[in-house]
């Protein structure tokens, strides 16, 4: 062909790298190292594949192909893909597969023998292909990932060989047919290839026997592999038993407070709560609050500071029947008016404080406050007996609001039944003495927060709470789990890291439990060294809190998600919702007892979400997470196949913030995303393209406008100006393009005044260094630098040890600016506090 290079640009035009999943991260340089498994297709089989291919009107080699290509496809999640095969005099052709179009695979055998003899007439040395496709990545072969070979292993590797090679083996003779893959050692387990020819072997198979099968019934799942995922790994232990039936967590809960009624069941400070007081409490509220149309599948809100309080209100809304809906004072009055009219609760337990957040406006409804400190007299009057049982296990235990896609945050109803089903689970994860003394510090809008509260309390253990300005001060975390010889410590990885760093290498009687997001092996290997046994958890709010548990012995490779939880199934599924074979990536399906009910009035989104179980009786949520089955029956979490995120635990839906950003008059178009320039430490950074002809928007000011209605997690901490968004050739934001933050000041309000004092100098430094600043002004305000509540945890202990001073993490909110903190912090060094007010 006399212009070869340009047939390969159009033909290979969009194409993306294979990318298998391995088993080792990819390295920036390759050895070449290559390790080789070898399989025969049974003599029978081999001819009934002849046939085939004589039915195809093709020759075999095409027939091998295709079905390398369908393999490829299902173990990389792909449609569009290619394979290098040989060509004449020692060059290379590259043979691309479209595996959505036709129908069945002899239509795919076909498109593949045609591409054969086209890319055969076009084939280019390796280095002339490899500049069609420009550099290759570093680890990558310089043109594609797969090689495929009817002769002898073709070495055709450029700077290192293909991930995977398949290739004819001669040496097989006249049993059958023999196949030999070679793949990358450094990539690659020996165990892996085996499972790769095995699946190979089950597809050539079900060609043999059915030359004319659809493409989408092509599976490269054997039976007993099937059978391992789906009814053994994938199967947690029985839920517990509908006849436990008229249990609810509510009289778990009262059984104790019968048991051991004069245990103590909460602590916050220096108030403490025995079981028979708190059951007395929880009955008098209950009371009160089906006295206001508290009952089954009613939602009641519940906004209050943490204290017993809390504790109290949350039991009693269960014992009324009713289903709680957490509020975080916190959070902005747009976003709480927004869950109390989406959930329309028509009755809000708070305290007189609170009372002038919620009370709402124009079109509001009718809402009845209760709050617990000025109304407390009424609610005394109440009867101490047990409220009548009215509400069953389909009825709702809790509502939580999630981050939305569109910018509308979805209620998330979970029942009783599963509520009770992940406690009773959790009772055997953390048996005494784990469950005995549990450390409350998780907002009660986060869903992990429902074990801090009720497993201790269904064990006759104890709660102990941290008040809000403990829950950023890890020193102060420390001391309370020292002095109240805490037992089992639940966080998400973000906020166990600076824990960890406060509870220094004295190890302690603890149990630590990660979840919410992530958790790198490095700071499992911390945990470990911390506490007395590790564990990991996963699982989305919509399958009641944890779907998978993982106990972390060793930290030295994979941390995994581990198995599921009782009463839960899970699935790794493919694009057509069939089980893929282990190590493959696949979406993962959640069935059982913990699925919610649903999006509270979204039925539309209900039902895109949860679905028909494909496997077994009863719905399955959709988690849209990508994860794959490891070799010893536990999962790992490979990441998302959306652009939702978590961040501190949280979940996150980008085009939420994005939908707030576009609300600012002077932004034209937004792009948000996380990065992880430094390991361990997720910032949400927001890309804008101010409106042209308008000035740049002040960061202060994009700031302000997310934090009316976002929580302070979703308010993106760093903010990059464009000119324009970066688009892929679909036209579609080309989030991989876009820059890593720079350091400039573009946006930031304050003009730059170099630090002129000690103290300003002493602040300044320590901003610049925990957050990556180049340079950090008099006049900068701290959060505008991209700082956050973690960040200024961070902040306050380094200032400490400069200072010499006990520094609340609230000071770094009351004193933003460089110039304003240090001047607090020389007033508080000369008068032993700080000044009021910012």
């Amino acid at each position: 062909m006399t212009d070869a290079p340009e047939y390969w640009r159009t033909e290979l035009a969009g194409l993306e790298p294979l990318e298998p999943a391995t088993d080792r991260p990819r390295p920036s340089a390759r050895t070449g190292a290559l390790g080789h498994v070898t399989r025969t297709v049974p003599a029978g089989t081999a001819q009934g594949l002849d046939k085939a291919a004589a039915e195809y009107g093709a020759p075999l080699s095409a027939v091998l192909l295709a079905a390398y290509q369908v393999l490829l496809g299902r173990w990389t999640r792909r449609s569009d893909l290619a394979v290098c095969v040989p060509g004449p005099d020692g060059g290379l052709a590259v043979v691309r597969a479209d595996l959505t179009a036709g129908s069945t695979f002899a239509e795919l055998v076909a498109r593949t023998d045609a591409a054969l003899t086209r890319g055969r007439a076009a084939a280019l040395p390796v280095a002339r292909l490899a500049a069609v496709f420009g550099r290759a990545a570093d680890g990558h072969h310089p043109v594609v990932q797969a090689l495929f070979t009817d002769g002898p292993a073709h070495r055709a590797e450029g700077d290192c060989p293909p991930d995977l090679t398949l290739a004819l083996d001669p040496t097989a003779g006249r049993e059958g047919l023999g196949l030999r893959v070679d793949f990358a050692a450094e990539l690659f387990d020996a165990a892996s290839a085996e499972r790769l020819m095995d699946g190979y072997l089950t597809l050539l198979t079900a060609v043999a026997e059915a030359p004319g099968i659809a493409l989408e019934a092509l599976d490269p799942l054997g039976a007993a592999e099937r059978e391992l995922l789906l009814d053994v790994w994938g199967r947690g232990r029985a839920a517990f038993p509908e006849d436990a039936d008229a249990v609810d967590v509510a009289d778990l809960v009262a059984e104790q407070a019968g048991r051991v009624p004069d245990a103590v069941a909460v602590v916050f400070g220096t108030e403490e709560l025995t079981y028979r007081e708190l059951d007395a409490r929880a009955d008098r509220l209950a009371h009160h609050l089906r006295g206001l149309g508290a009952g089954p599948d009613v939602p009641v809100a519940v906004c209050l500071e943490r204290g017993t309080e809390l504790i109290v209100t949350m039991l009693a809304v269960l014992r009324s029947g009713a289903a709680y809906v957490p509020l975080d004072p916190q959070h902005p009055v747009d976003r709480l008016e927004f869950v109390l009219r989406d959930t329309a609760a028509p009755v809000v337990v708070t305290q007189e404080s609170l009372r002038g957040r919620l009370s709402g406006g124009a079109g509001a409804g009718p809402r009845t406050l209760v709050a617990v400190d000025t109304d407390a007299a009424a609610i005394a009057a109440a009867p101490v007996v047990e409220a009548a049982a009215t509400a069953g296990p389909g009825h709702l235990a809790y509502v939580l609001h999630t981050s939305g896609s569109t910018g509308t945050p979805k209620g998330v109803a979970v029942t009783r039944g599963g509520f009770r089903n992940l406690l009773c689970g959790m009772r055997e994860t953390f048996p005494s003495p784990a469950n005995e003394r549990v450390l409350f510090t998780t907002s009660a809008t986060f869903d992990i927060a429902g074990v801090e509260v009720f497993l201790p309390l269904i064990t006759g253990g104890r709660i102990i709470g941290a008040h809000q300005e403990q829950i950023h001060n890890p020193p102060a975390l420390v001391e309370l789990i020292d002095r109240h010889a805490v037992t089992l410590v639940q966080a998400t990885p973000s906020a166990l890291r600076p824990l960890l760093d406060a509870l220094g290498d004295r190890p302690r009687a603890l149990e630590i439990f990660a979840a919410g997001e992530a958790l790198p092996a490095e700071l499992a290997a911390r945990m470990l060294r911390a506490g007395t046994r590790v564990l990991n958890g996963y699982g989305p709010t919509e399958t009641t809190v944890y779907a998978s548990v993982a106990e972390i012995t060793d930290a030295t490779g994979t941390v995994p998600i581990g198995r599921p939880t009782a009463g839960t199934e899970l699935y790794v599924v493919d694009d057509a919702d069939r089980p893929v074979p282990v190590g493959v990536p696949g979406e993962l399906l959640i069935g059982g007892a913990g699925v919610a009910r649903g999006y509270l009035g979204r039925d539309d989104l209900t039902a895109e979400r949860f679905t028909r179980n494909p496997f077994a009786a009863g719905r399955v949520y959709r988690t849209g997470d990508l994860v794959r089955w490891l070799p010893g029956g536990d999962l790992e979490f490979l990441g998302r196949l959306d652009h939702q995120v978590k961040v501190r635990g949280f979940r996150i839906e980008l085009g939420e913030i994005e939908a707030a950003l576009l609300a600012h008059e002077d932004v034209d178009s937004c792009a948000v995303t996380v990065r992880e320039d430094v390991p361990g430490e997720k910032t949400l950074v927001a890309y804008v393209v101010p409106v042209s002809g308008r000035p740049v928007p002040g960061i202060g000011a994009l700031r302000d406008r997310c934090g009316r209605t976002l929580p302070g997690y979703m308010v993106p901490g760093t903010y990059v100006f464009l000119d324009r968004m970066p688009l892929t050739t679909s036209g579609k934001t080309d989030r991989k393009a876009l820059p890593a933050p720079d350091g400039e000041r573009t946006g930031l309000e304050a003009e730059f005044i170099a630090p002129r004092t000690p103290a300003e100098r002493a602040v300044a430094r320590v901003w610049a260094e925990t957050l990556y600043a180049d340079e950090v002004g008099a006049q900068d305000d701290f959060f505008d630098l991209g700082g956050d509540s973690l960040t200024a945890t961070r902040v306050a202990l380094r200032l400490q040890e400069d200072f010499g001073l006990e520094i609340p993490v609230r000071t770094l909110f009351t004193y933003s600016t460089v110039e304003s903190l240090a001047g607090a912090l020389i007033v508080a060094r000369r008068t032993g506090a700080f000044p009021a007010g910012g």
